[in-house]
Formats: structure tokens, C-alpha cells, sequence
């Protein structure tokens, strides 16, 4: 058998961590407060950000594309 293993978190990665060590034959336990999915899995997972991140899910986000696609510093720039 494997070891005993914690993970801490349980959003995206930290699940799918728990279940590749289990699938090792690891004995996992996940530690979080909350229950699966919530704070970064719930919004912009995986968003990095150097000043701010704001859900492009947002209602009136789509208006905004044209101008994010000219800015050379918006989130949608292309280099």
C-alpha cells in the first residue's frame, strides 16, 4: 500500500490531485473548511492577474471586447 497523504484544498487541483494519489493506491484525506468547489474553483479559476480580475462571465462584459482586443495591456491583446 502507499502513504498516507493530505491535500490541502478542495478545489479543481486539489481534488484531482487526491484522486490521481488515490488511483497510486495512496491513502488521501482533503482538508478544507468548505465544501468542494468553492472560492477560486467557483470564479476565474486559474487566473493569474498583476492588478485586478474581474469574471468575464458578468452581464455587459461583451461589450467591452472590442475595446480590451486594441488596448496592448487589456486582457485580450493580442501580441
Amino acid at each position: 500500500m502507499g502513504q498516507r497523504v493530505a491535500v490541502i484544498g478542495s478545489g479543481v487541483v486539489g481534488l484531482s490531485c487526491a484522486s490521481c494519489l488515490q488511483m497510486e493506491g495512496h491513502a488521501v484525506t482533503v482538508i478544507d473548511p468548505r465544501p468542494p468547489g468553492e472560492y477560486c474553483s467557483f470564479g476565474n479559476a486559474g487566473c493569474f492577474s498583476a492588478a485586478s480580475c474581474v469574471p468575464l462571465g458578468l452581464p455587459g462584459s461583451w461589450r467591452k471586447v472590442p475595446g480590451w482586443l486594441m488596448d496592448p495591456m487589456g486582457p485580450l491583446s493580442i501580441p
